[in-house]
């Protein structure tokens, strides 16, 4: 069944079964089928998109969040990081301020010191005078010179001459401590109530030195290092929203905010980062100002000591609305980017169903196509399934002389309306597929038997065979049957079966338009692919003996001698025995080897004529039948006389037997090619005269020298006194048309006896003689030609 199924498939339609099998890539289709899909995998399920969708949706998802969560928090380190530096460089301007500030208070106080110890030690020198011109050299503001009884003797201010400090008062505190320099924090004037900030100095007997410098002046140069002066400058640069100082108390003693000085921080996340001692960030709801704030908390060193802590506060405003609008972007990318992967994925989706289309429906007749077929006959054979099943093949025979006469339009159309009628044949039990260019192929379950499908054949050949509104021509349906059983294995061995059935129905004359599949018929097939083969193989290399040919005589009835020879092909196969000409014909113009092969025969009945010459026979003929395939060739007469000159005979001596059926369909053709060949002198002989197909009334115009009558004719003679009376009529009336009579298949005396009596020319058959071999031939000659 192997070997068979492989060469079948390339041997069907007509060239056996290699049509049956071809589908045209015009032929898939986008339009529904009439056939339930739900069992089979010729769908594309919308669920396989579903899944990677969610998944991709989820991914999507989450990865926003993610994204999300990233940017803000990106954005929140940014603002965290720009906090922290500015924490840290305000707190490093703090320390150095404040350092500075102890810097010049102590400069100050140095300057006091030695203001009022060159003071001391001039002094029992000094006059009032003097002191007023010191006092700006100096830099101060007040000079005194005390007695040792605590009064002053000298001054740069002369209202103050003989004041006498009274115990209690810082200047007796310093007469009485012993002390030798001091010098004061600012302190109230208690004469004139300014402030001042002085400076002592005792000298020799008992006499000190007071120097004083007004508050103001001092201010002036330690007010840029002063907190709120510098916090208020802090607040003019707008780096941050709030900045402000917190001492060891957790109380606010300096702000760029008036409004929180003197505040206690003392909520618990204050406290906590306060007492850390090292910096710290965090995210506070401000009620003050009614929104969330980014507060880092620096703590501030005057050199070992912390003197407090430098916070610093940030709104988290505009850091939100970046991340919301990094975010809102993010999410419009991704929702861009997720929108694209599922229009790709419904793009591919929309694409796949009509690939599936494509390849499982006819785009021509919107039927289920030839892979569709296969695949649901290789569910229905599946082991489980019950009740009858068939499967018949209908071919359209002739669609392609319609393509070839009226173009592919109209067979194009001719198949939608062919597939439109078998439409009809459908129900819940028939499914309809068109499995090639000109077959259908009709599923059938649960039939009854095989009368039933033997009906509905005959039924599709009668629906079909009407003629076409395209063409207003008819159709030839021939359709083969294989009923499923346990025997198939395979799709594709089904198929293969059907149409070993279907080449059965159009190569075997029976009667019918359809044929049943049995194991004979695949036998018979595969004695006719064998023959094929070695028929190719000859054709090949023409060497062996596959083929020869025998000669049967052609005897005058007049004279009784022979006259020629009809060359008879015979076939001797190594692996079938003698196989007759009527099987290997038909394969051969099947299997298009016959126009290789008859020339071949031509060729080779050639070279007999050639050797009668040798044997001193010059004026016989000899008779070889030509193909339709070979009359179809356009270079025919110029083969034929190519073989005529290589085998040096005369053209004379050349018969071609023709078949009326070949003339009478393309007379135009036909005549054009053997008036050449007529004209060189071979003669021409219709041949099969009077099978069914004879024009009477044409026969003059017909471009042939002789006539063969049928041997059904000459079986009649004499039983039948009608046929008897036709055939003494046909030869008359050849005779009047001045063509010469052969009458062929003469088997008994009786039958010579009456073809001599109406005057026919010459007979042919085993009455005289078999067909021969060429040494028997001439050997036969020789006897009775002396």
């Amino acid at each position: 069944m192997g070997e068979l199924s492989r060469k079948l498939w390339k041997n069907v339609g007509v060239r056996a079964t290699a049509a049956n099998y071809y589908l045209d890539s015009n032929e898939a289709s986008k339009r529904g089928v009439t056939m339930t899909k739900a069992k089979l995998r010729r769908s594309i399920s919308v669920r396989r998109y579903i899944l990677p969708v969610i998944v991709i949706a989820a991914g999507f998802l989450l990865t926003d969040i993610l994204l999300v969560r990233a940017i803000r928090g990106y954005f929140f380190q940014l603002l965290e990081k720009q906090s922290l530096s500015y924490a840290h460089i305000y707190s490093h301007s703090l320390t150095k301020s404040r350092e500075a500030y102890d810097l010049l208070n102590d400069l100050l106080e140095d300057k006091l010191y030695s203001a009022s110890g060159t003071t001391a030690l001039y002094s029992a020198h000094m006059t009032s005078e003097s002191l007023k011109e010191l006092a700006p050299v100096l830099g101060v503001d007040d000079i005194f010179i005390y007695s040792p009884e605590g009064e002053i003797v000298h001054s740069n201010r002369d209202e103050y001459l003989g004041w006498q400090a009274v115990p209690g008062h810082p200047v007796h505190d310093f007469l009485i401590s012993g002390a030798t320099a001091l010098v004061e924090d600012i302190r109230e004037d208690t004469e004139s109530g300014e402030l001042f900030k002085y400076g002592y100095f005792r000298g020799e007997g008992g006499r000190f030195v007071q120097l004083g410098i007004k508050a103001g002046r001092v201010a002036e140069l330690l007010e840029s290092f002063e907190l709120g002066y510098l916090f208020h400058e802090l607040g003019r640069l707008e780096l941050v929203d709030r900045v402000y100082f917190v001492d060891e108390d957790l109380t606010v003693i300096a702000s760029d905010d008036p409004g929180i000085l003197g505040a206690r921080r003392d909520d618990i996340s204050a406290i906590a980062a306060l007492a850390s001692g090292e910096s710290y960030a965090q995210v506070n709801f401000d009620e003050d100002r009614g929104e969330r704030v980014y507060e880092v908390y620096v703590p501030v060193y005057t050199g070992s000591e912390r003197s407090g802590t430098l916070v610093i506060s940030m709104s988290t405003s505009a850091t939100q609305a970046v991340a919301r609008i990094a975010s809102v972007l993010a999410l419009v990318a991704a929702t861009v980017v997720f929108t694209g992967l599922v229009y790709i994925l419904a793009s591919n989706y929309t694409h796949s169903r009509e690939l599936v289309s494509l390849a499982y429906e006819d785009s021509l007749t919107g039927l289920p196509n030839k892979a569709h077929l296969l695949e649901y006959l290789g569910e229905e054979l599946a082991p489980g399934r019950e009740g009858h099943r068939a499967i018949m093949m209908v071919h359209c025979r002739n669609l392609g002389a319609i393509n070839s006469a009226y173009g592919f339009d109209v067979g194009d159309r001719a198949i939608r309306e062919l597939g439109k009628r078998l439409r009809a044949f459908t129900n819940a039990n028939r499914s309809l597929f068109h499995f090639a260019t000109n077959r259908f192929v009709l599923y059938v379950r649960d039939y009854r038997g095989k009368e039933e499908l033997a009906e509905l054949a005959e039924q599709i050949k009668g629906n079909l065979e009407r003629p076409l509104e395209c063409v207003g021509r008819q159709i030839m349906v021939r359709t083969g049957i294989l009923e499923l059983g346990s025997g198939c294995q395979s799709a594709m061995e089904a198929v293969t079966r059907a149409s070993v059935a279907l080449h059965h129905a159009e190569t075997v004359p029976s009667g019918h338009s359809f044929s049943f599949y049995d194991s004979g018929i695949e036998a018979q097939l595969q004695r006719e692919e064998i023959i094929a083969r070695e028929m190719a193989e000859f054709i090949a290399s023409p060497e062996g003996s596959l083929f020869y040919l025998e000669y049967q005589p052609k005897v005058s009835l007049a004279t009784g001698k022979i006259v020629g020879f009809e060359a008879l092909a015979r076939m001797e196969s190594p692996s079938s025995g003698r196989v007759s000409p009527v099987e290997f014909i038909p394969i051969a113009e099947r299997q298009d080897l016959i126009v290789p092969l008859g020339y071949w025969f031509l060729e080779t009945a050639c070279r007999f004529i050639s050797q009668l010459y040798k044997a001193g026979y010059p004026d016989l003929h000899v008779a070889v039948n030509i193909s339709v395939a070979q009359l179809r060739q356009e270079d025919f007469a110029e083969r034929v006389k190519e073989i005529v000159e290589r085998a040096g005979i005369k053209p004379e001596n050349l018969e071609l037997e023709i078949t009326e059926s070949v003339i009478i369909e393309d007379f135009s053709d036909i005549e054009s090619k053997l008036c050449p060949l007529r004209d060189l002198g071979i003669t021409i002989a219709l041949d099969d005269f009077g099978t069914g197909y004879s024009a009477l009334a044409r026969l003059g115009e017909l471009p042939i020298d002789s006539i063969k009558i049928d041997k059904r004719f000459i079986d009649s003679v004499p039983i039948e006194s009608k046929q008897s009376h036709i055939l003494e009529d046909l030869v008359s009336m050849c005779h009047k048309l001045d063509l010469e009579v052969v009458a062929e298949g003469v088997e008994h005396e009786i039958q010579r006896q009456y073809l001599a009596t109406i005057a026919c020319d010459i007979m042919q058959g085993y009455l005289y003689s078999k067909p021969l071999a060429e040494e028997a031939a001439l050997a036969k000659l020789g006897k009775f030609q002396a």
